[in-house]
């Protein structure tokens, strides 16, 4: 809630509303107070870097040079991004330029002797492009600090002293604009005569477009902080994102401005114009224009609009793949340039492309720096420092994505067919980045994840890297293998789908559902035709919302509980499952509950981790999860781990594909039941995914009366320590009542079959006499005796309660022996025995022998169902191929993706019914109760056997 308000006010400043107007909730959350929404509006424009002008803070605070002070002081402090839309008020006024405001940054981060990790991503983007500083360099700096501050006791050096006096060369595009910025009488001492030409035409005509200057005089005049760049975006423009290069992934402030361009990331599009993108995001068009203009700085995006520029000089024609190979001055070799204080032959050095060598070479011999750069990359997928992507030759990743973006240049941009959505989560990147499994595939893991999305225009890039990973590689890895795995059939999925479709773009879970509902599906409705879904999702809070488009994915919402659910919803409606406990959180167990004798292991599923294996005998560890969590507890095998085998659906009738997980051959389905029932509530015709299938080594009978509904009932109010005698029942064919001179075998009948405790149920006799009652555990029963009474009169309220209904079996068998006795004629004695008429059933017997012999073959399913999952898998090559056969032939037809959504919810109103009717006793009033937008955790302690769910009482 506070968040909430918070955003409210926010919102409020944004839109310059002044305190009248305020409404009366947010005047109440500010004390009703003016000068607490005056403060509010102050800081929040600072923090924000509001322009003085046309803003809220204008009327509040009298001094614009002050405001401005204030906001780059705050910047510096906060780590924040250079506000390049206030250039032409910070750096023409304050002549603050963005090389010596990220060195004062730096030198902050440094005094402060913090983590480099502690720059927010973009901040530490730009000054990787404005100063050359990644995270190598920084490490390498600040060991350099420590070194000399141990070699001077009373003076710490400063650490402005160990950082670029210059900035290093950057990528200018020819229809950036340069504007003059604030020059000294001073400065121009150090100018040659083709750049003050430029200060003098840029003084009497205003801005200029950077290709009708001199290339070379462009980028000195920027070295020398005489100039600064303007990148225009206009609302008819189109862009495109390509793959991430010198993206630094550190850590996210959350803040308006942050958070906005994860938002675009996600949303935008080469066919979609700015103004319609602010038109998606309900964001001012001022705004976005201002985001995408940072894009294009950061080199994160490209201008796809054709700009016309007359006159452009000869210089930038030859300028293209020589620029992205120019050597850089880096702080690593910084040292004999810092020794020179006055740094002369840096000033008077002409900045031409003459004096650019090899990367071995230097520049010259007066006293100028060495160029040499001596990489010191530590591999880190973190790090992708844009130094060492220009050593690599052109012909590789770089120019391959030129090349794609010139040929989808050549349609028009405006115009284009709905395409399909791949959905993944961080996993799926994870595994692409921690693999090693191709140096340029890191950098399409970077925008997976940071961008959110990877276009189909990069896709053919994208396959190329994939393509260079090979199965063969990951032989003898271990778990590393699964990287591969992942990587070789996410190549082989997207070449599926892109063939049978328009184009595919592949979409993070996680950035798309960081977009607001009405947001996301405008989104989705204006690009994709429908989405598919990996699977699993392992991420626990994705998916907060359905989708307003056709969705091959998961049916229910997502939460950190809905997969504890969802097993128990599987288990529930097929009447197939292993043995499973849900526990709440804070259960304690002392015994190992019986459901799970016979088991060696247990797989444990907690939220927020993956599933683990444990030995039965360490089901007291249990103790230390249920602390903190609600745990699923399931038998998964004897003496070993049960082996797992997958199936795909919809299913066409051939149920002999399933691959097993452990020896990689081929299992027949051999649970047509479970999946028979499956389809009786799910509907696996029109949807796809896959069911995984465990066999532990203990059969699965299942569950013949199924019924939908589950009715818990609430265990009897037990008094601690109360124990209640057993009270004797007088019965005409007690043993007290059996004459003596009458030997048992007269009273062997069906009748006298039945024992007081169900325990013991067939009759035996020793030395002459009944064999006494007992329990398998009689200690389990026994309650220590009060009053010194013998023990043996006394029972557990749970004994008494069972020995009650069995003593009501008797009398009921008494009542029906009685009545058989007066039907008896009284002509015989009571010696002889009893003649019952036999029915002819010779016309049945065949009947009866076959239903008999069906009885005795039936021992139960091998295979039970584990877990059901929607979507393709990427793991699973057989799985895979059949699913994407699936979608290409039958599903992804018109007739059935109109199904789809309807298909979706009805099974989600099965599931949200089944959390429902598990959350309270059947004697609680649950009228009226639904579940809200987030699934609830488990209220009480549930257990799955022999096909049903019911109340766990601890036993």
């Amino acid at each position: 809630m506070a968040s909430k308000l918070s955003s409210e006010l926010d919102t409020a400043v944004r839109n310059k509303i002044h305190w009248i107007n305020l409404p009366v909730h947010l005047k109440q959350i500010l004390h009703n107070t003016q000068k607490d929404y005056e403060k509010y509006v102050f800081n929040y424009s600072l923090k924000n870097q509001l322009r003085y002008r046309g803003n809220l803070v204008h009327k509040i605070f009298r001094n614009e040079e002050k405001y401005y002070e204030m906001l780059i002081e705050k910047s510096i402090g906060t780590y924040n991004l250079f506000p390049y839309h206030l250039s032409d008020v910070v750096t023409k006024g304050l002549r603050v330029t963005a090389f010596n405001y990220y060195v004062e940054v730096i030198s902050h981060l440094l005094k402060l002797d913090k983590s480099y990790d502690t720059l927010p991503n973009f901040t530490a983007a730009d000054i990787l492009r404005v100063l050359g500083i990644g995270r190598n360099e920084y490490l390498f700096i600040l060991s350099e600090i420590k070194t000399k501050n141990s070699s001077k006791l009373f003076r710490k050096p400063n650490p402005s002293q160990f950082l670029p006096k210059f900035p290093v060369q950057i990528n200018i595009e020819e229809w950036w604009q340069i504007e003059i910025g604030l020059i000294l009488e001073s400065d121009i001492r150090y100018v040659n005569e083709k750049e003050r030409a430029v200060i003098d035409d840029l003084i009497d005509f205003g801005p200029q477009i950077a290709g009708n200057l001199d290339f070379d005089v462009v980028h000195s005049l920027y070295r020398k902080g005489l100039i600064f760049l303007d990148v225009p975006i206009s609302g008819e423009d189109f862009i495109s994102i390509p793959p991430l290069k010198n993206f630094i992934m550190n850590r996210v402030t959350g803040d308006y401005f942050e958070s906005l361009c994860y938002k675009i990331f996600v949303t935008a599009d080469e066919h979609m114009k700015i103004s319609e993108l602010a038109t998606l995001l309900q964001v001012h068009l001022d705004t976005v224009k201002h985001v995408i203009s940072l894009f294009c700085r950061l080199g994160f995006a490209k201008l796809k609009t054709a700009r016309e520029i007359q006159n452009v000089h000869e210089s930038w024609k030859y300028r293209a793949e020589q620029e992205m190979e120019r050597l850089q001055i880096t702080p690593l070799n910084y040292h004999a340039l810092l020794l020179d204080k006055t740094n002369e032959a840096f000033i008077k050095q002409d900045f031409t492309t003459s004096n650019a060598k090899s990367p071995t070479t230097p520049v010259n011999n007066n006293n100028s720096v060495s160029t040499d750069y001596t990489s010191s990359s530590d591999g880190n997928a973190s790090d992708f420092s844009f130094l060492n992507n220009r050593k690599s030759s052109p012909d590789e990743f770089g120019s391959e994505i030129e090349d794609l973006s010139d040929r989808a240049a050549e349609k028009s941009p405006g115009i284009h067919e709905k395409r399909i959505g791949f959905l993944f989560d961080s996993t799926l990147t994870a595994f692409l980045m921690m693999g090693n499994l191709s140096p340029g595939l890191k950098n399409h893991a970077v925008t997976m994840f940071e961008v959110g999305k990877l276009c189909e225009e990069s896709m053919d890039t994208f396959l190329a890297e994939l393509e260079k990973v090979s199965l063969l590689d990951a032989e003898g890895e271990g778990e590393v293998s699964r990287y591969f795995a992942h990587a070789v059939i996410l190549r082989s999925t997207i070449i599926a789908l892109r063939k049978y479709f328009n184009g595919l773009d592949l979409i993070r879970v996680e950035c798309l559902e960081n977009l607001d509902v009405k947001t996301r599906d405008r989104m989705i409705e204006k690009k994709y035709k429908f989405i598919i879904s990996a699977a699993p999702l392992t991420l626990t809070n994705s998916l907060n919302d359905v989708f307003s488009i056709p969705f091959f994915g998961q049916f229910y919402r997502s939460s950190e509980y809905s997969h504890l659910w969802s097993k128990l919803f599987y288990y529930h409606i097929s009447g197939f499952g292993p043995p499973s406990l849900l526990l709440v959180k804070g259960t304690v167990l002392k015994y190992l509950p019986r459901l799970f004798l016979g088991y060696g292991k247990l797989l444990v599923t907690i939220v927020h981790t993956d599933s683990y294996v444990i030995n039965s005998e360490n089901f007291r560890s249990l103790n230390d999860q249920l602390r903190q969590n609600h745990v699923l507890v399931q038998g998964y095998g004897i003496r070993q781990p049960g082996e797992l085998c997958y199936e795909a659906f919809p299913f066409d009738g051939n149920t002999t594909s399933t691959t097993s997980v452990k020896k990689g051959r081929k299992i027949p389905c051999k649970n047509q039941k479970a999946v028979d029932k499956l389809s009786e509530h799910l509907n696996l015709k029109n949807v796809c995914g896959y069911i995984t299938f465990l066999n532990s080594g203990v059969p699965d009978l299942g569950c013949e009366d199924f019924s939908l509904d589950i009715s818990l009932q609430r265990p009897k109010a037990k008094k601690p320590g109360h124990v209640i005698p057993v009270v004797s029942t007088t019965r005409p064919n007690t043993l007290q009542n059996i004459p003596r001179d009458i030997s048992f075998q007269d009273l062997q009948s069906p009748l006298d079959s039945t024992e007081i405790t169900s325990f013991n149920k067939n009759k035996t006799i020793i030395d002459g006499s009944l064999s006494q009652l007992k329990s398998p555990d009689e200690n389990y029963f026994a309650v220590t005796p009060q009053n010194n009474s013998p023990a043996n009169i006394f029972r557990s309220s749970d004994c008494n309660e069972l020995l009650q209904h069995e003593l009501e079996k008797l009398d009921s068998s008494d009542k029906q022996m009685e009545e058989c006795a007066m039907k008896i004629p009284r002509n015989m004695t009571s010696q002889s025995s009893i003649e019952i008429e036999l029915v002819d059933e010779s016309a049945n017997e065949n009947e009866k022998l076959e239903n008999v012999k069906e009885e005795e073959e039936y021992l139960g399913e091998n295979w039970t169902i584990i877990d059901i999952h929607f979507g393709i898998p990427l793991f699973d090559v057989d799985t895979n191929t059949q699913i994407c056969q699936y979608i290409i032939k039958n599903l992804a037809k018109d007739e059935n993706l109109s199904k789809i959504q309807e298909i979706n919810a009805e099974m989600n109103d099965k599931f949200m019914k089944f959390i429902t009717q598990c959350m309270y006793f059947d004697d609680e009033n649950t009228k009226g109760v639904r579940i809200g937008k987030l699934i609830p955790p488990p209220r009480i302690n549930l257990a799955f056997e022999n096909g049903k769910i019911s109340y766990w009482s601890g036993k």
